[in-house]
């Protein structure tokens, strides 16, 4: 089936054959999840509903974001690439009909082909594999900077709690703790909040999260 898709010698997947998996696509508005973050999402397009209604056992789901908020039945052309394989935990049902669904992110993931569009979304995922960077005194003292600087926008910020800087300064994986900060900011975009997503190398995201944050200071 047709599907955008980046090319796949930009995306280092795993080789390991496990990773490639067939599984529901819910598609998100104006969100991305993060791999380690569990963020509640308000469900109520029919499709959607349905693709909860329908996990078994298996509550593993592909969690992507829309490119255009406003659309509401969108197709795999409306979807961007790179999403967040996911587990459902929790879900409760809404007066209105709609289901609030709590999620927490596992590990990114390419999307390699959509494998049906009705009554959900279903597709081929592989997992991508972060490029790590050597742990030097350069990178460390990036990952302080970012710390630092989050710690600052956490103490000034009145909607954001300080539980987050503690939990912050408890993340060793510089990875980790990227993805942690894009997730926490509601101030960063969609669109860059999916740029981090979709930024495999962990210096290069360091660096990244590290401009974004120097902005908002």
């Amino acid at each position: 089936m047709a599907n955008e898709t980046r090319n796949p010698e930009s995306i280092p997947v795993t080789n390991d054959a496990r990773a490639v998996r067939d599984l529901p696509v819910l598609p998100v508005r104006d969100t991305v999840l993060f791999p380690h973050a569990v963020l509640p999402l308000t469900v109520g397009r029919e499709s959607s509903v349905q693709l909860i209604n329908s996990l078994g056992e298996d509550k593993t789901i592909v969690v992507i974001a829309q490119r255009e908020a406003r659309i509401d039945a969108p197709q795999p052309v409306d979807l961007y690439p790179i999403g967040t394989l996911a587990t459902v935990h929790k879900v409760v049902k809404m007066p209105n009909q709609s289901l609030f669904v709590f999620a927490e992110g596992l590990e990114r993931v390419n999307v390699v082909e959509y494998t049906q569009l009705a009554p959900y979304m279903k597709a081929t995922v592989a997992t991508v594999a972060e490029i790590l960077p050597d742990i030097n005194s350069e990178v460390e003292a990036l990952q302080r900077n970012i710390l630092n600087l989050f710690q600052q926008i956490v103490a000034g910020s009145p909607t954001l709690s300080d539980e987050l800087s503690t939990v912050a300064m408890n993340i060793e994986e510089p990875g980790r703790l990227v993805d942690f900060v894009a997730s926490s900011l509601p101030s960063l975009s969609t669109r860059d909040k999916q740029d981090v997503l979709e930024t495999y190398d962990v210096r290069t995201r360091l660096d990244k999260i590290n401009q974004h944050r120097a902005k908002e200071l």
